[in-house]
C-alpha cells in the first residue's frame, strides 16, 4: 500500500526494490520530490487508494505480475498517470505489446545511468507541476493510434488525460473532472452520444462542456450529435490547427463569458 498518499512517483516493486530503481529513488528524494513504493506482486497486492501521476517500473516486473498489471493499467487510464519503463530491449518490446503505448510516458533500455535517469525523471515531475495549473482536456477515443497523436497536440498547452472506453471515461470524471471533454463519435459498447446522455444524467458531470471530435460527417450523425447541445462538432480530418484553434477559442469564450 501506499505510505504517503502525496507521493509524486511511484516505484512498483516485487518484494524488494532493484539496485536500479533505489539509486533513482534516492536521487530523486534529494530534490525534495515525494517518493514511495508499491509492492504489486499478485497475492498481496492491493490497488491503492490514489495513485501519482508517474509510476516506475522494471519491465521483468510487469511481465511478472500480469493480473496486478491489468489492475494497474486500468487505474492509470481513470486517473491520468503515465509509466516510465525501466529494462533490457526484449523485456521492453514484450511488454509494450500488451501495453497500451499512450499511458507510457518514458523508456530507459539497460544499461542505463542513474544519475541521468533521474535527472530525466525530475524534469518530467516539474512539468507535470507545472501542468496542475492548466486547463484540463479528457479526450475519450477506441483509438490508440488517435489518442497518441491528441496527447501530442495538446500536450504542450494542456493537462491532457487520455481513455480508450466510455465506461472507463464515466468513472474516471466522477474523480478527476475535466476542463473539456474532447469526444469520438463511434466507439464500441458505449458510442459518444450514449457516453454524452451518461454524463449529462450524472450530477457531477451535466456541466462538463463536449466536443465531439470524430471521423463522422454525414447528416445523420451530425443532426443526433447536435440534439445533444454539445459544445462543439469538430471532424478529424480538419488541419491540426484547425482543431487546435476551435479549442483555444473555447476556452476564451469560457473566459469571457465567466467575467459578464
Amino acid at each position: 500500500m501506499i505510505v504517503n498518499g502525496n507521493a509524486e512517483i511511484l516505484f512498483l516493486i516485487d518484494g524488494s526494490i532493484s539496485f536500479v530503481e533505489g539509486s533513482l529513488m534516492d536521487l530523486i528524494k534529494a530534490e525534495d520530490i515525494t517518493v514511495d513504493k508499491l509492492d504489486i506482486k499478485e497475492k498481496s497486492f492491493k490497488m491503492p487508494g490514489n495513485l501519482p501521476k508517474l509510476l516506475v517500473s522494471e519491465a521483468d516486473i510487469l511481465l511478472k505480475n500480469a493480473k496486478s498489471r491489468v489492475y494497474l493499467y486500468d487505474y492509470c487510464i481513470e486517473h491520468g498517470s503515465q509509466l516510465i519503463l525501466i529494462g533490457e530491449d526484449d523485456a521492453l518490446d514484450e511488454l509494450m505489446n500488451v501495453t497500451i503505448p499512450a499511458i507510457v510516458l518514458q523508456k530507459f533500455v539497460r544499461p542505463i545511468n542513474a544519475k541521468e535517469a533521474s535527472d530525466k525523471i525530475i524534469s518530467l515531475v516539474k512539468e507535470i507541476r507545472n501542468k496542475q495549473l492548466r486547463k484540463k482536456i479528457l479526450v475519450v477515443d477506441d483509438s490508440p493510434t488517435f489518442l497518441r497523436t491528441a496527447m501530442g497536440w495538446l500536450d504542450k498547452d494542456y493537462n491532457v488525460s487520455i481513455c480508450p472506453s466510455a465506461f472507463n471515461a464515466i468513472k474516471m470524471i466522477s474523480s478527476n473532472k475535466p476542463d473539456l471533454i474532447l469526444l469520438d463519435y463511434e466507439m464500441p459498447v458505449c458510442s459518444g452520444a450514449q457516453f454524452l446522455e451518461m454524463l449529462n444524467n450524472e450530477e457531477y458531470g451535466n456541466d462538463i462542456p463536449v466536443i465531439f471530435l470524430t471521423s463522422r460527417s454525414d447528416p445523420e450523425t451530425v443532426k443526433e450529435v447536435l440534439s445533444l447541445h454539445p459544445k462543439g462538432y469538430l471532424l478529424k480530418t480538419q488541419p491540426k490547427d484547425a482543431i487546435l484553434n476551435a479549442i483555444s477559442d473555447f476556452f476564451k469564450k469560457s473566459m469571457l463569458s465567466s467575467y459578464n
